[in-house]
């Protein structure tokens, strides 16, 4: 990539644009009203069904809030085949689902959020301590893990099992736990407890290959690069159900994210 002094400025220019348009769209969209909807959500638990079908709403709102906010990105080049939001968990049957990545950027959660809706999973303690944030976190149903804690990680992993899979809602984790180094051509080997928790919870897994995210804000980068090619592909799902060890059904999904990058 070049160093030119235009670049530079192109990648400051664009980082801030993409900082403007997440305080505004984002913030008044996708965390604002969404939270609002959320809370009648938690409002209304008593009677079930009515509470699914409003986060069901927020859900989406939230998902073609983000979605519209990343269309308003010049520099955002990303090819998928994830495209319906409304009816998007109809192929499935079912929301018992793990979506399973490889992790490149800061931007995947981004990204993949903006494409499906309804996703979950374990955040950063940190994130709920912050004023602004926490409410969110805690009314859309995120876990919160202590970084670096294979113990903390454990105890999001029930709490992810209990509190959202069985409840038929969707997680979205990345099971090599980090961020891989920037360039890196393959996947890192995937943590088992995560498949563990599919097949106790007979979910069905979903993987997914991100490939260039790294390129445009990999570790390190403060601003983006701008215009780098990106793509996301969703590959055939895998019912956890059948099998009956972690390590097969690991070695299966991380077989197919490896074979698509």
């Amino acid at each position: 990539m070049p160093n030119t002094v235009s670049y530079r400025f192109h990648r400051i220019f664009w980082s801030i644009y993409f900082a403007l348009t997440i305080g505004v769209i984002g913030i008044l969209f996708g965390y604002l009203l969404t939270f609002a909807i959320y809370l009648v959500a938690v409002l209304f638990t008593p009677w079930q069904w009515a509470s699914d079908r409003i986060r069901y709403a927020g859900e989406y709102v939230q998902c073609l809030a983000i979605r519209f906010l990343l269309k308003i990105q010049p520099w955002l080049r990303c090819e998928t085949n994830l495209h319906d939001i409304v009816g998007f968990y109809d192929r499935y049957k079912t929301r018992r689902i793990i979506f399973v990545a490889n992790h490149r950027s800061n931007l995947d959660t981004f990204l993949l959020i903006s494409y499906i809706p309804g996703l979950r999973g374990l955040a950063k303690r940190s994130l709920f301590y912050n004023i602004f944030f926490a409410p969110f976190m805690v009314v859309a149903g995120f876990i919160p893990v202590e970084k670096g804690s294979p113990n903390s990680l454990m105890v999001g992993l029930k709490l992810l099992r209990d509190r959202l899979l069985l409840r038929n809602r969707s997680v979205l984790i990345f099971p090599e736990t980090t961020r891989c180094d920037k360039g890196f051509p393959s996947v890192n080997k995937f943590g088992s407890a995560f498949f563990s928790l599919a097949i106790e919870s007979r979910a069905l897994v979903v993987p997914l290959s991100i490939q260039g995210t790294d390129q445009v804000m990999g570790r390190g980068d403060l601003f983006i690069h701008p215009f780098q090619p990106v793509k996301i592909n969703l590959l055939p799902a895998v019912d956890a159900s059948q099998y009956q060890d972690a390590v097969h059904l690991r070695d299966s999904v991380w077989g197919q994210v490896k074979a698509a990058l």
